[in-house]
C-alpha cells in the first residue's frame, strides 16, 4: 500500500464502517416551523446525539441517534445546526460538528471523457471500495485507462484513482480528496507518483492541492473547476491531472507505453 494512504488511514481511526446510502433530494424550507436553508447530503452520527425541536441546546429534544447511525439532511440554519431525517421522516435538528458528510463512490457504468484540448481520452471503471474495521469512511477504487497523443505518438496507459467518501483529514468539511497515481514508470520516476485534488461541495470545485513528487509537477497549478456532483468532480480531476504532469512524465509514460 502506498505510503500516502497508510498516513491517511492511520489519521482516520473510528470503529465505524459507512454503508451505502442513496442521497434523495429533498427540498426544505421549514423543518418544524423553522426557517432553513436548502441543503442535502449524508451524514455519518459520530458520537450518540440528540435531536431537538429547534436549532439551539434548549429547544426540547425530540429524539436521539447513536452513534454508527446514517441520516440524510434537510436543511440547515445559520450555525452548527443541520435538520436531518431518517428514511422519509424528519426528525429534527442535530449539532453538526458531531456528524460527518459522507459520499458514496459507488459508480455503476464507466464515465467516458476528454481533456478540453482534446489530446486525451479516458474511461473510468469503479472497482470497489477498500478500508479497515477502524476507519470512519471507505475510499472509493477506480482504474482509469488513457489513449493520448502526444508529439504524433499515441500514448495508452492505465492509473489508479481513489475517492474519499469521508472529509478530507478527518474534519467535519465537506471536502473530499481525488488521488491520481502513476505506478511503476520508467526514466526516473518515483514508484508512485501521486497527484491530489480537493473537491469542496460547498464551494463547488475541484482544485489541485499537492503531489507526491515536486520536480514532475508544473510550477503553475490549473485553475479549479466548477461542479455539481461526484461524477463531474471525477471528471474534473481526470481533465486537471495532464496539466500537472510535466514533459519528463510524458516522456516516461511514451517509453513504457
Amino acid at each position: 500500500m502506498p505510503r500516502f494512504r497508510v498516513m491517511i488511514l492511520a489519521a482516520l481511526m473510528l470503529p465505524i464502517l459507512m454503508v451505502s446510502v442513496s442521497i434523495v433530494p429533498v427540498r426544505a424550507e421549514q423543518v418544524l416551523g423553522v426557517e432553513v436553508e436548502t441543503h442535502m447530503g449524508t451524514y455519518l452520527v459520530l458520537k450518540d446525539a440528540n435531536v431537538r425541536a429547534g436549532p439551539q441546546t434548549r429547544s426540547k429534544r425530540v429524539g436521539r441517534l447513536k452513534a454508527g447511525e446514517l441520516v440524510e439532511a434537510v436543511g440547515r440554519v445559520k450555525g452548527p445546526w443541520i435538520a436531518v431525517r431518517v428514511g422519509d421522516k424528519v426528525l429534527g435538528f442535530v449539532y453538526g460538528p458531531i456528524m460527518m458528510p459522507l459520499v458514496d463512490g459507488t459508480l455503476s457504468e464507466p464515465l467516458k471523457g476528454a481533456t478540453a484540448n482534446g489530446t486525451c481520452q479516458y474511461v473510468l471503471e469503479f472497482q470497489g471500495k477498500t478500508g479497515g474495521e477502524k476507519q470512519r469512511f471507505e475510499f472509493a477504487d477506480y482504474n482509469v485507462e488513457w489513449t493520448c497523443m502526444r508529439d504524433g505518438a499515441k500514448i495508452v496507459f492505465h492509473t489508479p484513482l481513489f475517492f474519499t467518501e469521508g472529509p478530507h483529514q478527518g474534519t467535519q468539511k465537506p471536502v473530499h480528496q481525488i488521488t491520481v497515481d502513476l505506478l511503476d514508470l520508467e526514466g526516473g520516476l518515483e514508484e508512485v507518483f501521486s497527484v491530489h485534488f480537493l473537491w469542496d461541495r460547498d464551494k463547488k470545485q475541484v482544485r489541485y492541492d499537492s503531489a507526491s513528487v515536486k520536480k514532475f509537477i508544473r510550477a503553475a497549478p490549473p485553475k479549479p473547476m466548477s461542479v455539481e456532483n461526484l461524477k463531474q468532480a471525477l471528471k474534473a480531476a481526470l481533465h486537471l491531472v495532464p496539466m500537472v504532469w510535466t514533459s519528463g512524465v510524458w516522456k516516461a509514460l511514451a517509453k513504457k507505453s
